[in-house]
């Protein structure tokens, strides 16, 4: 599995752009440009029909060429979930159609390799029932690398990250030692390992992805458990120790993160809970490096509410996603949140134009948006959709260039070695 890159939402420099367009698949798309602060534009790039996908709930990753990548946890051949690729001049493709057999319901997004092969998870079926982790060829060839057994996990609604040695790394909200799910690694080699079992009180139930620090610490949250019932977010060190960073409380700070974290160049965390609250309908956070977690911004329904996607930032440090509820039309919302904590609504779903987003946003070289909806579009299935004139800014005055927010920007870091080789591409 050599050049294991990054998945959703990584948004690279233009010169990196123009050596990783040489390996094969880039993930994010592309770096951004700075942007006019027009009045946002929601147009669908696709409606799903059922026979090429049904209800995308992942994020989405692209190659140098504009393509993009993602997946339905329904539809397809079988009704149990598809792979898909969007060209860039707007033809979908179904590339792969799950069964029980290979897995089912992938609610995940995909990384790929420099070959162009696609890893992933799905959610359940396989040889043992609790779901697989998968790679598909870049000729279409479908491969079950893992299957869960409920013992060393189940239900994998999380995408992978990948190191320098090509091994996998993920979450379960099911299986292991308590039933409350896992932190899994999965070798080159195929040797799948849990590193670690949540048992309640450190947190249970993890449908996020994890990031990682260059020494090798894994980061992600939970969506109960911890001291309050609310959820967590936690460390896994390299060395196997599970530690809960903050426990949320669900009036104050928010409630339920099914949304894996960011982190920016101090390594403070940002993520959303999707309950809880000032009003209920969740919160964008942050978690200093020294232990302080403090509430970004409060959703309060008209503003979109119960957020189940991660963040991405662009260079002045303003963070980006979507919400499954509220807005004007109560079908969701894409948001942002300035640097200085002001949340505003880019765009509401409206049904026809796609409803219920539950997956992150990745960016192009103009800072234009993309992501996915999980129903709605002329099928009523949910739809792949662009948001342009969003004002993604690449740099202000002393801003860092992205690629020292890096991990803020793409969503999660890459483990030892690949975090020093500017956070992007992972060579074997």
């Amino acid at each position: 599995m050599a050049g294991l890159r990054q998945a959703t939402g990584t948004l690279v420099g233009t010169g990196r752009m123009r050596r990783a367009a040489r390996t094969g698949i880039m993930v994010g798309i592309a770096m951004f440009a700075a942007s006019s602060s027009y009045a946002a534009t929601l147009t669908t790039l696709v409606s799903f029909d059922g026979t090429n996908g049904e209800s995308s709930f992942a994020g989405l990753i692209a190659d140098a060429a504009g393509n993009l990548y993602g997946t339905t946890a329904y539809g397809g051949a079988s009704g149990q979930g598809t792979v898909f690729k969007l060209s860039a001049g707007g033809a979908l493709t179904r590339l792969a159609s799950f069964d029980s057999t290979s897995g089912a319901a992938p609610y995940a997004g995909l990384i790929a390799d420099a070959a162009g092969n696609l890893y992933g998870t799905t959610n359940y079926g396989g040889d043992l029932g609790g779901g697989t982790v998968f790679k598909l060829s870049a000729v279409g060839a479908r491969t079950t690398l893992a299957s869960f057994d409920h013992y060393n996990g189940a239900a994998s609604f999380a995408g992978l990250i990948a190191d320098a040695a090509g091994n996998l790394y993920g979450t379960t909200a099911g299986g292991g030692a308590s039933g409350y799910g896992t932190v899994f690694k999965l070798s080159a080699g195929g040797a799948l390992t849990t590193l670690a079992s949540f048992d309640y009180t450190s947190g249970r139930y993890s449908y996020a992805g994890l990031i990682a620090d260059a020494a090798g610490n894994l980061y992600g949250t939970t969506s109960s458990g911890g001291a309050s019932n609310v959820g967590t977010v936690f460390k896994l060190s390299a060395g196997g120790a599970l530690t809960t960073l903050a426990s949320f409380d669900y009036y104050s700070n928010g409630g339920n993160s099914y949304a894996g974290l960011t982190a920016d160049a101090a390594s403070n965390l940002y993520g959303t809970t999707t309950e809880g609250g000032a009003s209920g309908y969740g919160t964008v956070f942050k978690l200093s490096a020294g232990g302080a977690l403090t509430t970004l911004a409060s959703f309060d329904g008209t503003n979109g509410g119960y957020s189940y996607a991660g963040l991405i930032a662009d260079a002045a440090g303003n963070l980006y996603g979507t919400t499954n509820y509220g807005g004007a039309s109560g079908y969701g919302t894409v948001f942002k949140v300035s640097a200085g904590g002001t949340l505003t609504t880019l765009a509401s779903f409206n049904g026809t134009n796609g409803a219920s987003s539950y997956a992150g946003l990745i960016a192009d070289a103009a800072g234009n948006l993309y992501g996915t909806t999980s129903s709605g579009g002329a099928s009523n299935v949910g739809t792949v959709f662009k948001l342009s004139d969003t004002g993604f800014v690449v740099s202000v005055g002393d801003v860092p260039e992205p690629a020292s927010w890096a991990m803020m920007i793409a969503g999660f870091g890459l483990v030892g070695a690949a975090a020093r080789r500017q956070r992007q591409t992972v060579a074997a």
